[in-house]
C-alpha cells in the first residue's frame, strides 16, 4: 500500500505506441493533452508520456508485445521522477502485470478499467474494435480479468487506427452501425470503445445518444480509476506482483 497523497496529485498518462504520434505531430499529442485534462479533476496535473521507440499502432499481439519494453521503461522512469500512479493507453493493456512487478506507485490499464465499469452499468456488453475484430484476440481481455459471463461480443469497424483519425463523422456513423448490430443481434446492452483512437475523438455520448446504450469510454474509464487509488492511497498487491529479481534489461 502507498501512503495517500497530497494534493495536487500527479499522473503519467503512457502512450504505448511510439511512430504514430510522431507522424501526427506535436499538435495530436496537445489535442490528447488537453482532453485529457477534462477528464480530470481540476487538482489531478496529467503528463502525456512518449515511447521513443516502437510500433505505430497496435493491432496484433505482435504489435502489442513490441512496445513493452518501452513502456516499461516508462513506468519506472515515471516512478522515480515523482508521478503518484501510470495510466497504460492502449486497449489490450500490454505489459500491464509486468509494469505492477516493476513500480509500486498503482498502474491502471485502459482496457480492464472500461471493462469493470461496463461490467456496472448492465449486464452483457460489447467491444467496439477497429479493423475486422482482432481474430481470437478479442477474447484476450475478457478472459483475463473473468469478464466472460458479462461479454456478448467484440465486432470490428472494419476502420484501421489510422482511419478512426482521419474522419470523425465516419467514425461515429460507423460505431453507431456496428454497435446497434451489438445490441440487435449479440444481446449487448451496453458497449466499450475498444481503442484508444476512438475514445480521444470523445465521442461515447454521441454514440449512446444515437443508440440508447451506456457507451464507455476508456480514456474516461482510466483516468477516474487512477485518481481513485491515488486519492485512496492503495496500490496493487505485492503479494500478486512481487517485484522481479532481475531488472538489468531494462538498462
Amino acid at each position: 500500500m502507498t501512503s495517500a497523497a497530497r494534493l495536487p496529485i500527479r499522473v503519467m498518462y503512457r502512450m504505448a505506441t511510439a511512430r504514430h504520434m510522431t507522424e501526427l505531430g506535436m499538435a495530436e499529442i496537445d489535442r490528447r493533452l488537453a482532453y485529457l485534462r477534462t477528464q480530470c479533476a481540476a487538482d489531478t496535473m496529467i503528463d502525456i508520456s512518449v515511447p521513443k521507440e516502437g510500433p505505430g499502432s497496435i493491432e496484433s499481439r505482435t504489435d502489442a508485445a513490441l512496445s513493452v519494453p518501452e513502456l516499461l521503461r516508462g513506468v519506472e522512469e515515471a516512478e522515480g521522477a515523482g508521478y503518484d500512479g501510470v495510466v497504460l493507453s492502449c486497449f489490450g493493456d500490454p505489459g500491464l502485470d509486468a509494469a505492477r512487478e516493476l513500480v509500486r506507485i498503482p498502474v491502471v490499464a485502459s482496457g480492464q478499467s472500461s471493462m469493470h465499469v461496463a461490467a456496472q452499468l448492465g449486464a452483457r456488453f460489447s467491444i467496439l474494435s477497429p479493423r475486422d475484430g482482432a481474430g481470437s484476440r478479442v477474447l484476450d481481455g475478457p478472459r483475463r480479468y473473468g469478464f466472460h459471463l458479462h461479454y456478448a461480443s467484440t465486432r470490428g469497424t472494419g476502420l484501421s487506427v489510422m482511419d478512426l483519425n482521419r474522419d470523425r463523422g465516419r467514425t461515429v456513423a460507423r460505431l453507431a452501425e456496428v454497435g446497434r448490430a451489438c445490441i440487435e443481434q449479440d444481446g449487448a446492452d451496453t458497449l466499450v470503445l475498444g481503442c484508444l483512437s476512438m475514445a480521444f475523438h470523445d465521442v461515447a455520448r454521441e454514440v449512446s445518444a444515437e443508440l440508447g446504450v451506456p457507451v464507455v469510454n476508456p480514456v474516461s474509464a482510466s483516468i477516474a480509476f487512477i485518481e481513485l487509488l491515488v486519492r485512496a492511497g492503495i496500490s496493487h498487491s505485492r503479494l500478486a506482483y512481487p517485484p522481479p529479481p532481475q531488472r538489468e534489461f531494462l538498462r
